[in-house]
Parts: C-alpha cells; structure tokens; sequence
C-alpha cells in the first residue's frame, strides 16, 4: 500500500468505482487537510482534528473523504464513522441557525446588556456565565472540579480556588475539551474579586464538581449542554454568547483581546472571524 498522502490519493482516485465529479469532489476535500495529517494516521489523531473544523458540513464532508479513502484501503474507520453520525443532529441545527441568522442578529443582547444581567446572577449560575462572557468558553471547558490547591498531576478540568490566600486568583485547567487536539492543555488565570466572592459562597469541598448532577456525579456532555440552554442569560447559550463577545471586540476595535480569546477557547482567528462575527466579514478582515 502506498504510505504518503500524495501516492494513497493518487491511487484511490485511478482506483475507486465513482463518477469523474465525485472523483474531482474527494481530491478537492482530501487535498486540503494540513500537511501535518497522514491518511494512515490511527483514528484519534484524524477525529480530534475533525473536531477543530467549526462548520458541521465542512467537518462531515471531510470525514467522509477519509472514511472512503480508508476503506478503499482496508484500514480502521469505526471512530470516523461515529463522528459522522455524531456530527448529523449538528447539521441539522446548524442549518436552521443559518436560515434564521438574519433574525438571530436582530435578537443577540448587547455585550453591555449581558454585563448588566450577570451583575443580578449569583451562585454557580452566576460562576458560568461569567466563564462564557468574560472567557467564550465552551461548555465542556467549563466542567470543572474544585481544588484548593493545584494537583502536582493535573489529570481533568479543574479549577483551583483557596479562598484562604492572601493574594486569591483563580485557576482554570482545561484540557479535556473540543480542540484539546490541535491546541493542547489551556491555562486561564482570573482575578476578579466578584468571581471569587461567587466562588467561595459555593462552599465546595476539595475534589467536589462545580457543576456536578444531583447525584454529585460530574456532569455529561449533554447535561452541560442541557444546563447551558437552561441557565444561560435570555438562553443564549455559550455559542451566541461567544458571538456577542466577538462582535463587541470588533466593535471596539480590540484585536489583541480577540486573539487572546482564540487562544482561551482553542478556536483559530479565522474561525472566529468566519463563524462567531455578526457583522460583515470582509470588513472585518479589511479592518484586522
């Protein structure tokens, strides 16, 4: 079998049973994944870069072609395969969002606005969307463990919090979250005492989640998602919350402050420039 990706493609098109457009189709969508990705790399690899392309559709063509590709090939595609059918409910949702996103602008709160709702929250509401406002986390990033005091492994998200210090700061941990990947562990520092009042009124014990289920079990993927939709400000949730945040930068002309947060969320520039602006994009580029 071949071993660089320029002689696996090569063979798989002169190979595989399908029509010229959708030969044209797989070079088009193959050709463009980064230097640094092998075809025959294992499954992980390849999904946890799947998982830094922001748009659903772009994401599931992409896998398709290396699923195709690796099956031409006999090689592994079961994890490939259950991103895709992951990646499908997104698309659905990401499609109404489209079609709506005229009126979705119209209905996005002021980044003034969120900040003078967050001021009427308490507790760990309060706590988590202060992490959305202030951070653009995403809601896996901010599904955390307390710790009083930094672990010498740190081996899950964790935020670590002594309320006792002289000089208190808090410290988020992350790196179980959707572009760990591509962008490794994120450190995010926080020295605001309104968030450490919020923290310290929690009462958490050493090891306890922060956002922890009824049963104190830490909380799923989808109870996050669940508890976002739930308690974020006017519902807007991590994503548009992410937009709002984006725009106001913009508007303020604060690039270094948008680049500081692609790097807390683990999100490249262009993509947030393509996917989390609410204004016109080529102004935007022109302005950068």
């Amino acid at each position: 079998m071949a071993k660089t990706n320029s002689e696996m493609l090569q063979a798989f098109i002169s190979e595989v049973k399908a029509g010229p457009s959708t030969k044209t189709d797989y070079v088009a969508k193959l050709t463009k994944l980064p230097k640094q990705i092998t075809f025959a790399d294992p499954e992980g690899p390849l999904v946890d870069f799947l998982k830094t392309v922001e748009n659903p559709n772009t994401r599931t063509n992409k896998a398709f072609s290396l699923i195709r590709l690796r099956r031409h090939f006999g090689m592994p595609v079961v994890l490939l395969e259950g991103l895709r059918d992951e990646t499908k409910s997104e698309i659905r949702i990401h499609r109404k969002q489209k079609q709506k996103s005229k009126d979705n602008f119209e209905s996005l709160m002021s980044y003034a606005e969120l900040l003078e709702e967050l001021e009427k929250l308490s507790g760990r509401t309060c706590v988590m969307n202060y992490m959305w406002i202030k951070h653009g986390l995403r809601n896996q990033d901010i599904n955390v463990a307390f710790k009083s005091r930094k672990p010498a492994e740190v081996a899950e998200n964790t935020v670590v919090f002594n309320p006792r210090a002289k000089k208190p700061k808090a410290t988020y941990y992350i790196m179980d979250y959707k572009t760990a990947g591509v962008h490794g562990d994120k450190t995010i520092t926080i020295t605001d005492r309104r968030f450490f009042d919020e923290l310290r009124r929690l009462g958490l014990k050493n090891n306890q989640c922060l956002h922890a289920t009824q049963s104190g079990a830490k909380a799923s993927v989808n109870h996050m998602n669940v508890l976002a939709s739930k308690n974020s400000i006017n519902q807007h949730g991590g994503g548009r919350t992410c937009k709002i945040l984006v725009r106001h930068l913009l508007d303020a002309e604060q690039y270094d402050l948008i680049e500081a947060l692609s790097n807390q969320r683990g999100t490249a520039l262009s993509t947030l420039y393509a996917s989390y602006n609410v204004m016109d994009n080529k102004q935007l580029v022109s302005k950068y």
